[in-house]
């Protein structure tokens, strides 16, 4: 039986935040769970501390929820299959400016796909800057409840 949500428990400091994802459907897709934690909290681009989950093939994975890039939020991005480069790790491949992650460690790898018009323009203006890394988060779990680990 799958269940209906998986409930998050977020902690920080003595606070504790209660967050409700619908569970993951047959493909990978990126799925943003508010966390209300302040240090993810950034009034002009992320103003509910969200964070990405995504599940795929039975591990779940929880990273930042904007490109480092382009600063894009990544919630139409594509969950891609693993390569050479990343191991068993999935892929996410922002869908504006193609910058690639590996999922567990936020690792940048190669480029999965053209950018498209604008974001080529993006891209090209954020090439000469140095290749940031995609914030990844640790998941725990206790009593039914799944922790996302914060710095």
């Amino acid at each position: 039986m799958i269940p209906l949500f998986y409930l998050f428990d977020v902690m920080h400091q003595s606070h504790q935040y209660h967050v409700f994802v619908l569970s993951p459907c047959d493909l990978p897709q990126v799925q943003f769970v508010d966390t209300m934690a302040d240090q993810l909290i950034d009034g002009a681009v992320n103003p509910t501390g969200a964070v990405s989950v995504v599940n795929y093939r039975g591990n779940t994975y929880c990273f930042a929820s904007s490109c480092p890039s382009c600063k894009v939020p990544l919630a139409k991005a594509k969950v891609l299959d693993p390569t050479s480069e990343t191991g068993s790790d999935p892929r996410v491949c922002c869908d504006f400016c193609s910058a690639t992650f590996n999922v567990r460690t936020g690792d940048r790898v190669e480029d999965a796909g053209g950018a498209g018009f604008l974001g080529g323009i993006v891209k090209g203006l954020m090439s000469a800057q140095e290749k940031v890394p995609l914030a990844t988060y640790g998941l725990g779990e206790k009593g039914g409840s799944v922790y996302i680990n914060l710095p």
